[in-house]
């Protein structure tokens, strides 16, 4: 029984395979789209003609394979990215966008083809269209050049597996940067890779906070606003804060009010709006706005019998007895202490209401 050998059988199913000599001295060149169609000629090629035709064929395909990349990226980067929500949530849009990227790819075959069939017909003469054969005879040069392209596709594979165990992944290396306060570097990493992966919010995440650090906060609160945008949920509302904290931070209490006040009319529900009504109240009491925070407190104290997946009821009345010990009503704040106190509020929780600040997940700077 005779051997199994993948590479030949790998070889004639390729686009490498790009020629055969017939029994009878013709000889049939493979189509560059599609592997199953032939051009055959009743002549036999000599070798410098089929050394010009590899060479020709290489650069339509080159061609070819750069034009369909081109078109992908740019549907990816002008279509897909900035309507990804819309097309996860109508699957409708999502096929249509599918069935265009089809259409395209076909359409650019076809011209890619005929482009190809005009040079034959220009250089060789008239062709008959024929079924490519597959056979066993394996032509020496191709088959070598063919075995010369696996090895540098998986030496390239073995190049970067190395590059990634030698320094880490990009993201664990942007990371050190700005561990290592190298801010400026970490700006450089972080905006190449928020190109190359747009949906990632980890990037502008990271660029916001090197760029704070370096002192440009417009472009800090842009990249966490994009940030938050791509990734906006209730449990993760990190990009939100920090952009929060900077305006804290730069005293532009009034924009991050604003901010406060859009999140908190886009809810449908509690559910959606007292996370941010919590929030603003902080924010509030921290820039001394304490009736405008109390306002808020009693709202939420209101709120906290129906939303308990958000509101924590004792920390609630220990916060509102913060604010009115800061307007001088004693005997609210003691009230509110107690109902704190029989409601459970452990040691722990007993500490002023926190600040704004600026996180970001594995950061330990010196």
């Amino acid at each position: 029984m005779a051997g199994f050998n993948i590479l030949k059988w790998l070889y004639k199913h390729s686009p490498v395979n790009f020629y055969s000599i017939t029994d009878n001295g013709e000889t049939i060149i493979k189509s560059i789209n599609n592997t199953s169609v032939g051009y055959k000629y009743s002549q036999e090629f000599d070798k410098n003609t089929i050394e010009k035709l590899r060479k020709t064929i290489k650069k339509f395909k080159r061609i070819w394979t750069m034009s369909l990349l081109l078109v992908y990226v740019a549907v990816l980067y002008y279509i897909i990215f900035p309507n990804y929500e819309l097309l996860a949530e109508n699957l409708s849009k999502g096929i249509i966008i599918f069935l265009i990227l089809l259409i395209i790819t076909f359409t650019m075959a076809i011209i890619n083809s005929k482009a190809f069939e005009f040079y034959l017909n220009k250089k060789f003469g008239s062709y008959e269209k024929v079924h490519f054969p597959s056979s066993n005879s394996i032509e020496n040069q191709s088959y070598k050049e063919f075995k010369i392209e696996l090895v540098k596709i998986f030496s390239l594979f073995l190049i970067l597996f190395g590059i990634y165990i030698c320094i880490g992944s990009p993201y664990e290396t942007t990371l050190k940067l700005i561990s290592k306060q190298r801010y400026n570097d970490a700006v450089k990493m972080s905006s190449i890779w928020a190109k190359i992966l747009p949906l990632d919010q980890r990037w502008l995440s990271m660029r916001g906070y090197a760029k704070f650090k370096t002192g440009d906060f417009q472009g800090a609160i842009e990249d966490y606003n994009k940030a938050y945008e791509i990734e906006k949920d209730e449990f993760k509302t990190m990009n939100f804060d920090n952009k929060i904290y900077i305006k804290y931070y730069t005293k532009d209490y009034k924009g991050a009010l604003e901010d406060f006040d859009n999140e908190i009319n886009k809810g449908k529900d509690i559910f959606e709006q007292d996370p941010f009504l919590w929030d603003k109240a902080q924010f509030l009491y921290n820039i001394g706005q304490y009736n405008n925070a109390l306002k808020i407190y009693n709202q939420l104290i209101v709120n906290s019998d129906n939303d308990l997946l958000y509101l924590i009821q004792n920390r609630l009345y220990y916060e509102r007895g913060l604010v009115y010990q800061k307007i001088n009503k004693i005997k609210e704040a003691q009230a509110d202490f107690a109902k704190a106190e029989e409601l459970n509020l452990e040691e722990a929780f007993k500490q002023d209401i926190p600040e704004p600040t600026i996180l970001l997940d594995q950061i330990k700077e010196d």
